[in-house]
């Protein structure tokens, strides 16, 4: 991608069974997008190293406790490795497990979220180098930023009402201004689109590319 217009594309690795595709992170730290791949059944967590778009090597992470999903990363505690962010839908719980490459070190709790919104991604809002929630609400389709200190919860700031037919996807800075963006996606039109944002406050928008049928958009 050059903003939101495709510029070019390959075919990554194909996943092996049973496992989905939940992140996409630097694990080993050597300047490579990794993938992140999950179990439902086995609860297990695999990093898949990537040298661009290469599978190199591979190695499990921690299995998840029963009940858990993991649906983001982001390096919580400053020490350049990223960590996984946990959620438990029964009880709207987060946990954030603590990580050295593909190695459980500790974990902490994070704020539970409110009944009725999940949580869509996690970049740093508010630039204080501390990554922040981002939630959505489907019913709704509000979205709303929780600021954080570590795995505590700070303060929280109302987002823009997302389109109608549109789920908040994530959020990575696609205009390279140094704030996070909101990627949204329309799974019945293949739609993407990129809405610009200023900490809580939307900016602009485009329209990203359509995606081919049968393709779904899993992370910016």
């Amino acid at each position: 991608m050059n903003n939101n217009v495709q510029v070019g594309g390959e075919s990554g690795p194909t996943l092996p069974s049973g496992y989905q595709l939940v992140a996409v992170a630097d694990f080993s730290r050597n300047g490579h997008p990794d993938y992140l791949l999950y179990n439902p059944t086995t609860r297990q967590t695999l990093m898949w190293y990537l040298s661009g778009v290469t599978h190199v090597t591979g190695n499990h992470g921690p299995t998840l406790p029963s009940g858990w999903d993991v649906v983001a990363t982001a390096d919580f505690n400053g020490d350049g490795y990223p960590d996984l962010v946990l959620y438990k839908a029964s009880t709207h719980q987060t946990v954030i497990w603590y990580m050295h490459n593909n190695v459980h070190v500790t974990g902490h709790y994070g704020p539970t979220l409110p009944a009725g919104w999940t949580l869509a991604g996690v970049a740093d809002f508010n630039g204080d180098r501390k990554p922040d929630y981002l939630l959505f609400n489907p019913t709704t389709h509000q979205s709303e930023i929780w600021y954080l200190h570590g795995t505590t919860y700070t303060s929280s700031s109302y987002g823009p009402t997302i389109a109608p037919g549109y789920e908040l996807i994530g959020a990575a800075d696609l205009n390279a201004d140094g704030e996070p963006d909101y990627v949204l996606y329309n799974s019945s039109t293949h739609q993407t689109a990129i809405w610009y944002m200023n900490n809580y406050v939307l900016l602009g928008s485009a329209l990203g590319p359509t995606l081919a049928d049968g393709w779904d958009l899993v992370a910016p």
